[in-house]
């Protein structure tokens, strides 16, 4: 499983506050990284969720 994050990201950060071990801001480029290419199994349940969670859904799951 990977996660990518889209263009229409508005960047608010709550990925990072909730998940901080699957996201964070990339101060330089301005963006949300995730920190895995390909997500671990013990923390996938964390990124469905972070997918669900995200205010402008633009955190996809690729399977």
């Amino acid at each position: 499983m990977k996660l990518q994050i889209n263009d229409y990201c508005i960047r608010c950060g709550i990925c990072e506050d909730v998940y901080p071990d699957i996201f964070k801001r990339n101060y330089e480029t301005h963006n949300i990284d995730v920190l895995f290419d390909e997500i671990p199994e013990d923390k996938q349940e964390r990124a469905e969720q972070a997918a669900a969670d995200c205010a402008v859904a633009a955190i996809k799951i690729i399977r």
